[in-house]
């Protein structure tokens, strides 16, 4: 939601001053919420990554086979 249609929306409900501080707060966390979501996927994709280099290693020392085997971890 863009700032001008939340502030039209709050104008409505309380006042020029109102709207204008709860837009701007609605439009910050909005902004905080989305950079939130891009680290948790930057995350993901390291921790995937990471998961993907641990599986290459055990194959190849052929343990990987083992491993699915054996959920333990226990090699």
């Amino acid at each position: 939601m863009h700032y001008n249609k939340i502030k039209d929306v709050l104008f409505k409900r309380g006042g020029l001053n109102h709207a204008i501080v709860m837009a701007m707060h609605t439009t910050e966390s909005f902004k905080y919420l989305k950079d939130e979501a891009v680290y948790l996927e930057n995350a993901r994709t390291l921790l995937r990554d990471e998961l993907l280099s641990c599986y290459a290693f055990l194959d190849r020392y052929d343990l990987f086979e083992i491993y699915l085997d054996d959920r333990d971890g226990i090699l």
